[in-house]
């Protein structure tokens, strides 16, 4: 197969949704297919900044990045006034705000599109919500080239895809991938008489290499014992670093044994938290990292707490398990899909700080239990959750949708698992 996807963001910018399409890229590539990547030359969704090379060839992938318009103060503006009046008036008028304000937008990347879409059997868009979506779709219509969507749709969040110009994506692509059970179920209802396969994400196992716990506790400053909690992603609001913070400071009077590491990029919000509570005792902070410092966060800790409202799947919850350890999270559809309650992790009430206080006390107070969970964590993910099985999954849905496009037929009259 020849396929093209096109992503908002490629490796090496940092997100779920990019590891997710550069994962699968490369797992088509090593199978034989010839994948190429239309992406922004950016790795900052906050800036949409050009920073990477036009042209790269990535572990067989070629990649080909366009540059984008800057996202400043204006588009923000934009954004938060189309998404305000869309919300509240649900006027089309106001969609172009969504469109121009989320970004990236790049003029250069639509002409390719519409230039070289005809050499491709399919094209698969990665991330709903961004602007490129909607370039690839209008291009690929124009064209007559299937589409497959991976929206990473954050059902708890209506912006990632209730707007008018995203349904309209979302009803005529020819199948949809769901990263959780709760996300499919949530699309088959919604897009009645489509293809919608719930295709999830998953793991190189080969990535995540045995570490030293003691070492890596050493590379952060950590004692070799006590308990060491982590918070491992970017510290936007919704991902729950408040809590997680809250949570400790109230623990660590109790057990001085007790640490925070806080690891990923820095936001306003957690500059904000710092200001208040960065002194505090036992607390260990780190901004954006090297790949092997991630890997070294989550050899260090002993329980992962990441309590986000804003999740499409959590693939920081795998790499926990990669590494046998439990896991906190939000009880939201997405999350809740993944993770099961009491067997692999906790799940807690976002809106209930003091559940979270309580899931973290108790694997806090009973270590035991928490190497229990991670280690059922760890052969769940090897059994349901490995590249291997989503990349069969997605190769087996691109030949049904090529297959269907080379005999004219119309697209499946219902939704699959």
């Amino acid at each position: 197969m020849r396929v093209l996807h096109v992503t908002h963001q490629y490796h090496p910018a940092i997100g779920g949704a990019e590891r997710y399409i550069t994962d699968v890229s490369e797992a088509l590539a090593r199978r034989g297919h010839v994948v190429d990547v239309y992406t922004s030359q950016s790795r900052d969704y906050h800036t949409w900044r050009n920073e990477l090379p036009p042209f790269e060839r990535i572990n067989g992938v070629n990649v080909h990045r366009f540059r984008s318009l800057p996202r400043g103060p204006l588009a923000w503006r934009l954004l938060e006034i189309g998404l305000r009046n869309h919300t509240e008036y649900r006027l089309p008028l106001f969609a172009p705000h969504i469109f121009v304000g989320n970004g990236p937008v790049c003029p250069q990347l639509f002409l390719a599109l519409l230039r070289h879409a005809p050499s491709y059997d399919l094209i698969h868009i990665n991330q709903l919500h961004y602007a490129h979506a909607w370039t690839a779709y209008v291009a690929a219509k124009a064209r007559g080239r299937p589409i497959v969507l991976t929206p990473h749709i954050h059902v708890e969040q209506p912006q990632t895809y209730d707007v008018g110009y995203l349904w309209r994506i979302l009803r005529g692509s020819d199948a949809v991938l769901a990263d959780t059970a709760g996300e499919r179920a949530f699309l088959a209802q919604k897009l009645p008489g489509q293809l919608v396969v719930q295709c999830g994400k998953g793991l190189t196992m080969a990535d995540f290499p045995p570490r030293s716990a003691q070492a890596s506790r050493r590379h952060f400053g950590l004692p070799d014992n006590g308990f060491v909690l982590l918070f491992l992603g970017r510290k936007t609001e919704y991902k729950g670093l408040a809590q997680v913070l809250r949570a400790f400071i109230q623990l660590r009077q109790q057990r001085d044994d007790l640490y925070l590491l806080a690891v990923g990029p820095e936001t306003e919000h957690s500059e904000q938290l710092w200001r208040t509570y960065g002194g505090a005792e036992g607390l260990v902070v780190r901004g954006a990292v090297s790949e092997e410092e991630r890997l070294d966060a989550l050899a260090a800790c002993d329980l992962l707490a990441l309590p986000s409202v804003g999740e499409a799947f959590g693939i920081v919850y795998l790499e926990a398990w990669a590494y046998g350890k439990p896991v906190i999270g939000a009880n939201i559809q997405s999350v809740a899909s993944l993770i099961d309650d009491g067997v692999d992790g906790l799940l807690v009430d976002p809106q209930r700080p003091g559940q979270l206080l309580d899931a973290v006390q108790r694997l806090v107070d009973d270590p035991i239990l928490a190497r229990q969970m991670g280690a059922q964590g760890n052969r769940k993910l090897k059994q349901r959750f490995t590249t291997d099985h989503f990349t069969d999954v997605t190769e087996g849905v691109y030949r049904q949708v090529i297959r269907r496009a080379n005999h004219g037929a119309q697209r499946p009259q219902r939704a699959a698992t």
